[in-house]
C-alpha cells in the first residue's frame, strides 16, 4: 500500500491457517480433522500458610493452544470464606465476645479453639470495659514469610442485666462504694 510517493507501507497478518512459516492446515484434511485436540490436564494448587484473599496462583502456558500461537497462563485468584467467630485482616484475626458483669468486675478465664483446632487459653485479671480490646501475641495467621503468626484480638462485650432486684442493689453498693450506703438512705 503507497501512502505517498516514495513511501511504501507493508503490513503482515497472522493467517489461523498457519501452522508454521510456510505451512498451513489444509481444509477438508483427512489426515488432520481438527487443528486442536481436546486434553484434559489436572492441575494441583498448594494453598501456602499466610496466604492471603486476592492472591494469585499461575500455571504458565497450561490453557488452549492454537497452531502458531503460544499457550496461555491460567490464574487461580484466592478468595476467603467468612468465618462464623473470626474476622482476618492480613495476619491478625479478631474475635468479639460479651462477658457476663461478674466476669468483668472479678476476672475470668476462657478457652477459645483457634481456626486450626488447637484450644489455648486466655485469662484475665483485671477489670474488663466495655469494648475493651485486648491483644494475644502469636494467636493470629501464620505469616506470609513463614516466619511466626499474626496476632489474635479479642473485643469484650460487657453484658449487664437486665434488671436487679432492691437486695443486689444494696449489696452491689455497700460492696463497690462502702459508706454510701448511708448516704443513699437519706
Amino acid at each position: 500500500q503507497q501512502l505517498a510517493p516514495g513511501f511504501v507501507q507493508q503490513v503482515q497478518q497472522r493467517d489461523d491457517r498457519c501452522v508454521a512459516r510456510g505451512k498451513q492446515w489444509l481444509d477438508k484434511c483427512r489426515e488432520c480433522p481438527r487443528q486442536t485436540e481436546t486434553e484434559r490436564i489436572q492441575v494441583t494448587i498448594e494453598i501456602q500458610p499466610g496466604f492471603r484473599a486476592g492472591e494469585r496462583v499461575s500455571f504458565e502456558g497450561v490453557t488452549d493452544e492454537k497452531p502458531g500461537f503460544k499457550p496461555g497462563d491460567l490464574h487461580f485468584v484466592l478468595m476467603e470464606e467468612p468465618h462464623d467467630v473470626y474476622h482476618r485482616d492480613r495476619d491478625d484475626l479478631y474475635k468479639t465476645m460479651e462477658v457476663p458483669l461478674v466476669d468483668a468486675l472479678t476476672g475470668f478465664s476462657v478457652t477459645l479453639k483457634h481456626l486450626d483446632d488447637h484450644e489455648y487459653t486466655v485469662t484475665v485479671e483485671d477489670v474488663t470495659d466495655c469494648d475493651h480490646v485486648l491483644r494475644v501475641p502469636g494467636k493470629g495467621m501464620p505469616r506470609r514469610s513463614g516466619r511466626g503468626f499474626g496476632d489474635l484480638y479479642l473485643t469484650f462485650e460487657v453484658d449487664f442485666p437486665d434488671t436487679l432486684t432492691r437486695e443486689q442493689k444494696d449489696a452491689i453498693r455497700s460492696i463497690l462504694a462502702p459508706g454510701e450506703e448511708a448516704k443513699q438512705e437519706l
